[in-house]
């Protein structure tokens, strides 16, 4: 555990600290409600696989707090707790995260943003817990096929926070991506202006997984459909998506 802001680049395992980070912005919780101090990380049932072989995993290396998953029913969430004091101070302290709720004000730590290396650690960190992968149909001056299947890839990542839209637009430019941002004010008057950033097309798709990757079993299904048929239906669960790529069922069925 290092013991100073300034210690970031003593840091043995700052590539995987960098990934745990994308992790919490997008699934965690810092409590400190006077009586428990802990890190929450947790995400829906579907994500099991993805936390059982890599998210608990890389905090167990990083922290080695011998993490075990266990289902959250009244939450219908998958996750962790850890309660090991030094981890909670170093993750609020160090590097910065807030107590409490976060969706308002959360944004890319410093350390991050200044050192290029590790912005694709974060964002794989990020998009596999917070961001969607889907595809959808075209319309206009297209092929019959694309009209009519769900052909053309977007990445989407969605927030409250504005501080965490500005500091993804520029990590992902920097890292070489072309962004479409747009807001979206949802019709309940006490819902927050939700901000969003679009990676569109074949080629942004590709620069993600060559330089960014995924390890959340339940995002690149989808990749894996979408490559050995050209499509991906939308609203498709894990299941049905692990059936398709079992060859038990074709995606055309689907329509």
């Amino acid at each position: 555990m290092i013991s100073t802001k300034n210690d970031f680049k003593k840091f043995i395992l700052i590539r995987e600290l960098a990934e745990i980070c994308g992790i919490h912005v997008g699934d965690g919780y810092l409590r400190n409600d006077g009586r428990r101090k802990e890190l929450d990380i947790s995400g829906g049932y579907e994500e099991k696989e993805y936390y059982d072989t890599h998210v608990i995993p890389l905090f167990n290396k990083v922290f080695n707090p011998d993490i075990k998953g266990r289902f959250f029913p009244s939450r219908s969430t998958y996750g962790f707790v850890i309660r090991d004091i030094k981890v909670i101070k170093f993750m609020h302290e160090q590097i910065g995260f807030p107590y409490g709720s976060k969706s308002l004000i959360i944004g890319v730590p410093k350390f991050i943003r200044e050192d290029i290396s590790l912005i694709p650690y974060f964002l794989r960190g990020y998009f596999d817990t917070d961001g969607c992968l889907n595809f959808t149909k075209q319309y206009g001056n297209y092929s019959e096929f694309n009209k009519t299947r769900h052909c053309y890839p977007r990445i989407i990542f969605s927030t409250v926070s504005s501080k965490l839209f500005k500091d993804l637009q520029k990590v992902l430019i920097l890292v070489g991506f072309k962004l479409s941002i747009y807001n979206y004010q949802p019709k309940r008057g006490n819902e927050n202006l939700r901000y969003i950033i679009a990676l569109y097309g074949k080629t942004n798709l590709n620069a993600w997984l060559n330089m960014i990757g995924m390890k959340n079993p339940t995002k690149y299904s989808k990749f894996l459909i979408w490559k050995k048929f050209g499509f991906c239906p939308s609203n498709t669960n894990s299941q049905q998506r692990r059936r398709i790529l079992k060859g038990e069922l074709h995606p055309r069925l689907l329509y």
